[in-house]
């Protein structure tokens, strides 16, 4: 009976410090579980502007079980996590960080919990000790604003380190949208789930964390247009509110005209506070429209997720 065959992806963006780290600590996992399961690491470089690809190259170089799909350019991390669908011969994939966030000493578990006929695992982190206040509130905003705009919901503070049955995959390779949220979409497909608690280790010292507030921003806008029309909903409720608000402002001036109720109303402030806020709803309902446009041209143009330049030890 031949093994079943386990898949750790790990898209790689500027890690040219942990790659080797890591991959000494997959060792070490890996080789405990050797006797039952086959495996592969796939490496993912996300066009890195540093050596993580010449440290990749190198144990790719003496480890014929370390696959190594470089991109043309920087597509972004959700797109790494889904290159492996095509690329990954498995009966199982669990995706896995390289910024040593995610402890590998779990992955065992992973595999524990699959074989119990969970087809999806997953991790949920119950706090951050070392994160900011406003790391915090953020995350925190964006699950709340997600969850209520969304018709699918996504469980807060879960993490990419998860683990995936063959039969979730295939149903994966059936979302060919561009802006995507790997979480998300995992998620969606449901199955059988089963949530591991623990938290994420600090991140070092030394590194920059590859997901500024830049790039968190970009994700939860292209999250919330792509999964979700409310925010085109709002623009009507507030031309609604605006509108009755401001009948009753026209009322109390006109009563103010009459009866003179020394409100103190000038004719032009009125004027001005009246053509400010309309022209505040216009430009954000060009601006909420120019999204989803800018979406629907991303869709409808069909361009590949990703591109290619190199891969080593593909089978």
């Amino acid at each position: 009976m031949s093994k079943k065959l386990i898949s750790i992806v790990l898209p790689s963006y500027m890690e040219e410090k942990n790659i080797s780290i890591i991959y000494k600590e997959l060792q070490k996992i890996l080789s405990k579980i050797g006797e039952k399961y086959d495996y592969e690491i796939i490496y993912v470089n996300d066009w890195s502007l540093d050596n993580t690809w010449l440290e990749i190259v190198k144990i790719c170089d003496v480890d014929k079980n370390v696959i190594w799909i470089n991109f043309s350019r920087n597509f972004g991390k959700e797109i790494a996590l889904t290159a492996w669908v095509e690329k990954s011969s498995w009966d199982a994939v669990i995706t896995i960080d390289v910024d040593w966030q995610h402890p590998v000493s779990k992955i065992p578990e992973f595999i524990e919990k699959w074989e119990e006929w969970y087809e999806i695992v997953y991790n949920q982190r119950p706090k951050i000790k070392w994160a900011s206040i406003f790391k915090k509130f953020s995350s925190w905003f964006f699950y709340k604003v997600f969850n209520t705009i969304s018709d699918v919901k996504m469980q807060p503070w879960t993490t990419d380190y998860r683990l995936i049955d063959k039969k979730v995959v295939k149903i994966f390779l059936n979302f060919t949208e561009r802006n995507r949220l790997y979480r998300w979409i995992v998620d969606i497909i449901w199955f059988n789930k089963y949530c591991l608690v623990f938290d994420a280790l600090p991140n070092p010292e030394w590194r920059a964390p590859s997901y500024n507030y830049k790039k968190l921003y970009t994700l939860a806008v292209n999250s919330l247009t792509s999964f979700s029309v409310f925010p085109l909903k709002i623009v009507g409720y507030m031309w609604f509110l605006i509108t009755f608000f401001s009948i009753l402002l026209l009322i109390v001036m006109f009563f103010d005209k009459i009866w003179i109720l020394n409100l103190q109303f000038s004719n032009l402030a009125i004027v001005v506070v009246l053509n400010t806020i309309l022209i505040w709803i216009v430009l954000m309902s060009l601006w909420l429209m120019a999204l989803y446009i800018a979406r629907i041209h991303e869709e409808v143009i069909w361009r590949p997720l990703y591109i290619i330049r190199d891969e080593i030890n593909l089978k």
